[in-house]
């Protein structure tokens, strides 16, 4: 019986002590540990809905373009152009700074686009380190392009080692302030990555060339962009060129996504 009235008045004491040190956290204000509610980049979002309908009409051109007068190529109805900043094997493209510069004189929409030669999730974030050095300094209002054709690639090829591929290459460009999208045919988008996935993050730029008519509201519901043309004449290049339609409006979506990349970065 001893025994059992010592234990008893351990258990009270216990009890009374607890009971104290509750009241004191209570009173200076300690309170259990809150989820960090603060938004960082990732959070951005980077996947647009389609409107269903063509905003512009554009082209994207490499150096196999040679020399271009953006400003025929702007009065024959295109306003954006999409252009090739460099190659995974080829380092910068040698027209991309005279493009970019005589583009912006002419007053056309720009964006850019990376031929990809990565094999690996470490390729591919080097590539896009790359890529933030040669854009350093610049202004878009389209987005840095991830290119993902290169044959070779698809040939050894996993469906998710390409889909952490493109996550890393597109993160890291996003993570350095510009709006990331995503390239490729539209059977590599249904055959070669998990487009289920990606669909839901970055925007798609599909090539194909079934239907070559500019009108066509073919993919105005599926994705961002279609390359409907890879063999296309305009004034003001004398060399055969890509034709796009665009079904978001991107210098919008862009001027948003700046905004908010500004204001997290500096919360």
């Amino acid at each position: 019986m001893k025994n059992f009235i010592t234990e008893h008045k351990k258990i009270v004491m216990f009890s009374f002590i607890i009971l104290v040190l509750i009241a004191i956290f209570t009173t200076a204000g300690i309170s259990a540990p809150q989820r960090d509610n603060k938004k960082t980049i990732d959070d951005i979002s980077t996947c647009s809905a389609p409107e269903g309908k063509i905003i512009a009409h554009g082209i994207d051109v490499s150096k196999y373009q040679g020399d271009i007068d953006f400003e025929k190529v702007k009065k024959d109805g295109f306003s954006f152009v999409i252009i090739r900043v460099g190659t995974g094997m080829g380092g910068k493209d040698r027209n991309f700074e005279t493009y970019y510069n005589d583009a912006k004189k002419a007053g056309l929409d720009i964006g850019c686009y990376y031929y990809t030669y990565a094999y690996t999730v470490l390729d591919a974030k080097e590539e896009a380190k790359n890529v933030l050095r040669y854009i350093n300094g610049k202004t878009f209002t389209y987005p840095v392009f991830f290119d993902f054709e290169y044959p070779e690639l698809l040939k050894y090829s996993r469906a998710d080692e390409n889909t952490k591929m493109i996550n890393a290459f597109c993160k890291y460009i996003k993570r350095g302030g510009y709006y990331p999208g995503v390239y490729m045919s539209n059977s590599i988008y249904r055959n070669f990555i998990d487009n289920r996935t990606l669909g839901n993050k970055w925007d798609f730029w599909i090539a194909t060339y079934i239907d070559n008519t500019h009108n066509s509201n073919k993919f105005s519901k599926s994705f961002s962009m279609w390359q409907y043309s890879s063999n296309g004449t305009i004034n003001g290049i004398n060399a055969r060129v890509d034709k796009n339609v665009v079904y978001v409006d991107y210098p919008k979506i862009i001027k948003e996504f700046n905004s908010k990349f500004k204001e997290y970065s500096e919360s």
